[in-house]
């Protein structure tokens, strides 16, 4: 999926098909995948509103993309699917992940320190939500990693 060569009304539309879609969904990896979808969506257009400096904007539009992540995350916990041995969408969701953080991590340099709040709460819980992924895909490798609650 290629946003940056999709309009504002071309990434509003897909983002209603894909809430819409949600509900009909009962494969887990493409749940998962259509909640990447949503995230992708929604940080391109805080992204946007953060070169704005519409900091309202930015803060409502993140809290619906952590809010798209975490159900990205708990579809595929909640799956009991082996991230060993079917990593599809563990492995989809921590790819993603890796991509956003560093989107991010460019968003929260555009914003004053005052308003940067929403961006850094939203790192916190990609990286999290990307580490929980890290451990699933390789566990034996869990030991020397830091363990994040996200509850």
């Amino acid at each position: 999926m290629k946003l940056n060569k999709m309009t504002d009304k071309q990434k509003s539309e897909l983002l209603a098909t894909e809430r819409g879609r949600l509900p009909d969904l009962d494969n887990p990896v493409e749940k998962t995948r259509s909640y990447i979808t949503i995230s992708e969506i929604l940080l391109d257009f805080a992204a946007g509103a953060a070169t704005d400096g519409d900091v309202g904007a930015v803060k409502s539009l993140l809290d619906q993309y952590t809010a798209a992540i975490r159900s990205a995350r708990d579809t595929m916990l909640e799956s009991d699917l082996d991230a060993e041995r079917r990593p599809a969408g563990y492995r989809d969701l921590e790819i993603s992940l890796r991509g956003q953080i560093r989107r991010l991590d460019d968003m929260q340099r555009q914003l004053s320190t005052d308003d940067r709040r929403p961006v850094t709460d939203a790192l916190d819980i990609a990286a999290a939500i990307r580490e929980q992924m890290l451990r699933r895909l390789f566990p034996q490798s869990s030991a020397s990693r830091s363990g994040l609650d996200l509850s």
